[in-house]
């Protein structure tokens, strides 16, 4: 899956895997200019 956001100079990339490794979530949190609150927040409303 490719994601996009307005600001963000590259997409974020997210395989379909069952689990994804944390050093790639790290890095699309660093392409994404989120922090790890954030991205808590929003798997919080999935």
């Amino acid at each position: 899956m490719i994601y996009s956001k307005p600001g963000i100079p590259r997409p974020v990339v997210i395989p379909k895997y069952n689990e994804i490794d944390v050093g790639l979530i790290k890095k699309n949190l660093k392409s994404a200019c989120m922090t790890r609150d954030e991205y808590f927040s929003l798997l919080g409303e999935c």
